[in-house]
């Protein structure tokens, strides 16, 4: 009937009178006596359901706001608590704040003193220490007048450090380096990025960004010529403390972070500081070493043919390169001409500097048509995993299938060891060592060519020449040729050995 109060709906705190709602709220026992009635009412002064609805919300924060104010009265202690915060919240800055206790009741007055007084007595003490600060200043600027320009010099010199002190105190953001000869840590870092400015990977430059962070952080350092070869080194022993990093993984942060000190003292012209011999020996280099002959065989045969998977591995496996190239391989970066895959851009290689891969001409063949048709911009392994990130490098995703894959076949090998693989391989051919280390890239460029001074069909020659350890071996090649699709799958372990005794006959 027009007129009459409607009941709620289940877990609602509205009432309809006629066609205006209300909101109704019953007040609980214990905070009857506070609130000064049994029930809140108020009139919405609306008809709509859904306008009624918003204002609910609003009217339940605000009774449920001063239901726990109530319920927090009862109890001296959080009583205190909240006039302390009332106190001190509007004056901050200012002691007479403290007067406000004359107007408490008698029983909260000197509990709530006891709770503001050390706030107070916190901020004279910041005040103190701030006059001590400003007096020395003073004392080490001149007596004499400084003109403007100087003036402003000093004043800039001055700000910049406290504020670069106060930001590794604080963990705030550090400031921007100030470079009128202001030398300070950040300062280096910004040197530091300027140095092969477009060459380095957003990944790289985070990494650096990160352990120069942990660096200063521990150091507790703000100026570029504070820093001392002891501070490296007890940085150095504090991470091998921990106990959280490998040796090349500490070693990694130390040539690092030893890169940006040397530009900062270079650029700023201060006297560099020894940081040779700062790097740990890695036990783990012990274990490192050629695959054998049974666990390549192994990999071969587990091997999918004309994969991405099968074509990296062969890849690496003949030119000792890193996995990082091929996997940043296009289409054309492949050139059938020369029998090579240049890696003409030199941010994807490890020395930043331009590199090839001379595929033997059993690969040769085969990879030519396997990329017959294709744009010379795709990748040239489209079925790689890549990673999602932009930051992370081309061999991010790859590198950890392979470590699932060597895992899964129970092969305690890394995709790297290739490498050195093919390195004890050149190691004892009859290639010269200025040529095999132009192929695995340990060889700088010269001007004679863009890839160490030496002819494509040089280096395809002496690569071959290196490489008979796999085309030498029959049973090898026939896994070699199966992988690319040049010889006859076998579907059973019976046609397999037929396949493999054929192989060997020719």
């Amino acid at each position: 009937m027009a007129g009459q109060s409607r009941r709620p709906r289940s877990g609602s705190h509205l009432i309809r009178r006629g066609e205006i709602y209300y909101y109704r709220r019953v007040v609980p026992q214990d905070a009857r006596a506070a609130f000064g009635k049994s029930e809140v009412v108020v009139c919405l002064r609306t008809a709509s359901e859904a306008e009624a609805k918003r204002l609910e919300k609003q009217h339940d924060v605000d009774f449920e706001r001063r239901l726990k104010r109530v319920r927090d009265d009862a109890n001296p202690d959080t009583r205190r608590a909240r006039l302390a915060v009332d106190i001190i919240e509007a004056s901050p800055l200012n002691p007479t704040g403290q007067m406000a206790l004359a107007y408490l009741p008698a029983e909260d007055r000197e509990a709530v003193r006891a709770l503001v007084s050390p706030h107070y007595a916190a901020l004279d003490a910041h005040r103190n220490e701030i006059a001590r600060l400003l007096h020395e200043i003073q004392q080490v600027l001149p007596r004499v007048p400084l003109g403007p320009e100087i003036w402003q010099r000093c004043r800039d010199g001055i700000v910049s450090v406290v504020r670069q002190h106060v930001a590794s105190a604080t963990g705030d953001p550090p400031p921007p380096p100030v470079v009128d000869g202001i030398y300070t840590l950040e300062w280096a870092f910004s040197r530091w990025l300027r140095t092969r400015s477009g060459e380095r990977t957003e990944e790289s430059v985070d990494t650096g960004r990160r352990h120069f962070d942990a660096f200063i952080a521990y150091s507790k350092l703000v100026m570029l010529d504070q820093v001392r070869r002891s501070h490296v080194l007890a940085w150095r022993d504090h991470l091998v403390g921990s106990g959280e990093y490998r040796p090349n993984s500490i070693n990694q942060r130390l040539q690092l972070v030893g890169a940006i000190l040397r530009v900062g003292w270079r650029d700023a012209e201060i006297p560099e500081q020894n940081l040779k011999g700062i790097i740990l020996p890695n036990p783990d280099d012990n274990d490192r070493g050629a695959w054998s002959r049974e666990q390549i065989l192994k990999v071969l045969r587990a091997l999918e043919p004309n994969t991405w998977a099968s074509w990296v591995y062969l890849i690496g496996l003949t030119t000792g390169v890193r996995i990082g190239e091929p996997m940043a391989a296009r289409v054309g970066w492949f050139d059938p001409k020369t029998g090579m895959i240049e890696v003409n851009n030199r941010k994807f290689t490890k020395a930043k500097k331009l590199h090839c891969m001379p595929l033997l001409p059993c690969l040769l063949g085969p990879l030519t048509t396997y990329i017959e048709g294709r744009s010379p911009d795709e990748y040239l392994f489209t079925d790689a995993p890549r990673p999602a990130s932009p930051k992370l490098r081309a061999s991010h995703e790859a590198s950890k299938w392979f470590g699932r894959f060597f895992h899964k076949h129970e092969i305690g090998r890394v995709f790297h060891e290739l490498r050195d693989t093919w390195i004890e391989a050149a190691k004892h051919s009859t290639v010269e060592k200025d040529i095999w280390e132009i192929i695995s890239g340990h060889s700088g460029a010269t001007v004679s060519d863009r890839y160490g001074g030496k002819k494509p069909d040089v280096l395809c020659k002496s690569n071959e020449t290196i490489c008979e350890f796999i085309t030498g071996d029959a049973e090898i090649m026939v896994e070699v040729k199966r992988l690319v699709g040049t010889g006859v799958p076998a579907s059973s372990e019976p046609e397999r050995h037929a396949f493999l005794a054929a192989g060997l006959a020719a």
